[in-house]
Order: structure tokens, then C-alpha cells, then sequence
């Protein structure tokens, strides 16, 4: 089993991105031997992989990736990225991984009905992942938005959404991280009763998106007070050949929603581009940021709690999109029938993801891209790749011997 599970992994940990292409690397150079030297376990046959997938519990996955990322946060791996030195960032969030034109065999794939009558069922994920400024996106829990299946081939009148996945995904994640500090970053589908209630309960916090056109009564309510309540501080830096300008707004006054004490911020940036010389070639749009959050907001703790709200974007950035368009091939269906395998391969990605980050956002990797502007990760793994399939002998790798991994801040 422990080989099995190591080859699926190995699969996501090269970019094989489809099983087929996996077993026609095993077959080439020496690729299999040099597996079998460095992880000290045979190389299994995708086919034989695909079997257990469909077998195997989503829960035991599920519980290995939760006993890993405990062990790096136990490591203290993560500390510099606390959100006001206190709160890890766990950004929620869901995507769809694919779609088709008939059900799985469990009958539980949500549907949609187009206007010309045609039914289309599609997969698709809530992820909570651990989000870093240094551009981190480790999954920490996940749950499937999926119908309730009772074996039967009957429709169903009320489909799973993502607000129900996410009352589940919250239960997951209180049961693996009990006492873990968690500021939970959320898009504006978020801020309702059910939401804060979880988040109450739970110990957490939350920094959460607030439209425009949402939630009108808490609207009303921040327009009668923020004449009187509301403060603004600017800021200024520069990243690389950006200058960049950020004037934060808050309001002192607690509001309520559903019961539950909020607080409102802004934040507007003005990204100003400049050329070589530092002379100022373009000036972009400004873009506005509103968020609500169930920490108090002064003027110490502005700027972190407003640049804390936009590391949301890195779960669909550096996470989702990463995960579809950066070899992992997430949106490809590994198994064609098995919503119980499609779970395990999905569990199997993030553990590889997790392990790639940890080499890729390592000091020593980030010190190798400083030295060489035009290296790439995608040029490093195909050199990886290529090394473990046409070097004859990688018996001197000292695959036992204890690395420590430091993260570049």
C-alpha cells in the first residue's frame, strides 16, 4: 500500500499530468530504476494504482495530508506568515475540476440544466488552504461538493452548494487543527449568518469580501457612521520596477450583521510602473478592496489586516490555477467512472503540491532564481525529470541522509 500510494503522489510530484503519460516514463532509461534508488520502493503500474483509487477510503488520504501539514506546523515552518503575529491564514474557497455529460456510478455529481434542456453534471471542490505572503497555498482540508447518493438513479430537488460543503469542510478542519489560531479569508460569498455563527464557534476569525450591492442593511448602516467613525492612512513601497500606493479606510465603530459584531476597512491601491531608470512609464487603474472582519481595526493594525484580506487571492492563484495550468493537470479526470477515486487523486495532488512548494519556495531555490532571472521552475522539474531517466546510476543520492527546509520570507 505504502508503494502505491507513494507512486500516485510521485505521479502529481513529477507533472506527469495524466496516468498514461506516467507509465510511458516508467518504461523509458533508466526512470524506473532511479525511482526505486531514491524513494526505496518499487515503481507501481498506474493501472494497479487506479484500482486501489477506487477503493481505497477518502478518509485515509485525508487524515495522511492532515498528519503532514500538522507536523510543519508543529515545525514552527509557518510562524513568520502569522496574520498580526497570532492567526494562520486559511483562504476558502471552491472550483470546479471538470464536467460531463453523464453521472458517475454513485449518481451524486450536481447538475445544470441549459436553456436548450441540456444537462451537464459537474465536479467540484471547497479546498481550505494555508496561505502565505511568500506566495504559498498548502491544502489543509477539503470536501467535495457532492449530492448525497442513496443508490438510487433518482434526481435530486435540493443540490449540494458550496455554503452546505462548507459547513462540513469547517467540522473537518476543527476535528484535524482543534487549537490551531485560524483567520479564516473568504470571497464575498461568505459573510451570512451561517458563516459567522461557524466561525463564532469555532474560536476563529475571519476577513471576508464585502460587494457592493450586498448585504444592504449593513450598507445603510455604514453609511450613517462613517463620516463620523471613519480614519485613513496611506502607505507607500516599492517591488521591483512597481511603486505602489496604498490608502487604507476603516471605521472605528463595531457593526452588527445577523447578530455577529463586525468591523469595516478599505483598501485602494495605485500600481505606478517605472522603466529601468526608475522614470515612471504608466500608471494603472486604481482598485478598491472592501472587506468585513470580526477583529477590531485601529491604526496599528490596518495595514496587516487589509493586505491579510488580499491573500485570498492566492488560494485561486497560486493554488487552483497553479494546480490546472502548472503540470499537476488538476482538471483532468484520472479516473473516468470513480467519484471515490477522483477523491483520492485529488488528495494525492495536494500532498505533491505541498512537497514542491516546500523545495520551490525554499532559500536556496529562491537564492538559484535571484542568480539566474531567466530560470524556471517548468525547465528545473523537466531537468529533474531528465535526470532520473537518462543518468545511469543516482546510487550516491543520499536519500537518507536529514535535509532541514528553510522557507524564504
Amino acid at each position: 500500500m505504502s508503494e502505491i500510494i507513494t507512486g500516485c503522489i510521485a505521479m502529481f510530484l513529477f507533472k506527469e499530468t495524466s496516468r498514461n503519460a506516467f507509465n510511458l516514463q516508467r518504461e523509458v532509461g533508466h526512470f524506473q530504476d532511479n525511482y526505486e534508488k531514491i524513494f526505496k520502493k518499487r515503481l507501481p503500474h498506474t493501472d494497479t494504482v487506479d484500482r486501489v483509487m477506487c477503493r481505497l477510503s477518502p478518509q485515509d488520504l485525508e487524515s495522511i495530508n492532515a498528519a503532514f501539514v500538522s507536523r510543519l506546523i508543529e515545525q514552527r515552518l509557518f510562524r513568520c506568515f502569522k496574520i498580526l503575529g497570532k492567526y494562520y491564514g486559511i483562504a476558502i474557497d471552491g472550483t470546479g475540476i471538470n464536467s460531463c455529460e453523464e453521472n458517475n456510478k454513485e449518481q451524486n455529481l450536481p447538475s445544470k440544466i441549459s436553456k436548450n434542456g441540456k444537462v451537464t453534471y459537474h465536479s467540484y471542490v471547497i479546498d481550505a488552504k494555508l496561505v502565505t505572503s511568500s506566495g504559498m497555498a498548502i491544502s489543509i482540508a477539503n470536501e467535495r461538493v457532492a449530492n448525497q447518493s442513496d443508490g438510487s438513479d433518482t434526481e435530486f430537488d435540493k443540490q449540494d452548494c458550496e455554503q452546505k460543503a462548507f459547513e462540513r469542510l469547517a467540522e473537518k478542519i476543527k476535528k484535524d487543527y482543534p487549537r490551531l489560531p485560524i483567520c479564516i479569508l473568504a470571497d464575498g460569498l461568505y459573510p451570512n449568518q451561517t458563516f459567522m455563527k461557524i466561525c463564532q464557534d469555532n474560536n476563529w476569525t475571519y476577513i471576508v469580501v464585502l460587494k457592493d450591492k450586498s448585504l444592504k442593511g449593513l450598507q445603510e448602516d455604514i453609511i450613517d457612521v462613517e463620516n463620523k467613525h471613519r480614519h485613513s492612512r496611506q502607505f507607500h513601497r516599492q517591488q521591483g520596477r512597481k511603486r505602489i500606493h496604498q490608502k487604507c479606510e476603516w471605521i472605528t465603530e463595531q457593526l452588527t450583521h445577523a447578530g455577529h459584531t463586525v468591523y469595516w476597512l478599505s483598501c485602494t491601491e495605485t500600481i505606478t510602473n517605472l522603466d529601468k531608470n526608475g522614470k515612471v512609464v504608466s500608471v494603472e487603474e486604481p482598485t478598491r478592496f472592501v472587506n468585513l472582519t470580526s477583529m477590531k481595526v485601529d491604526n496599528d493594525n490596518i495595514p496587516d489586516i487589509a493586505n491579510a484580506g488580499r491573500m485570498r487571492w492566492k488560494i485561486e492563484n497560486e493554488g487552483f490555477n497553479t494546480q490546472k495550468n502548472g503540470g499537476y493537470n488538476l482538471s483532468h479526470k484520472y479516473s473516468r467512472k470513480s467519484f471515490t477515486a477522483g477523491k483520492n487523486y485529488y488528495q494525492c495532488l495536494q500532498i505533491a503540491h505541498t512537497l514542491n512548494q516546500l523545495v520551490e519556495k525554499s532559500t536556496e531555490m529562491v537564492t538559484l532564481f535571484k542568480a539566474n532571472g531567466k530560470l524556471t521552475t517548468k525547465h528545473l522539474w523537466e531537468q529533474l525529470r531528465s535526470m532520473l531517466t537518462y543518468i545511469i546510476d543516482v546510487a550516491d543520492f543520499e536519500s537518507n541522509k536529514k535535509t532541514q527546509v528553510r522557507l524564504a520570507g
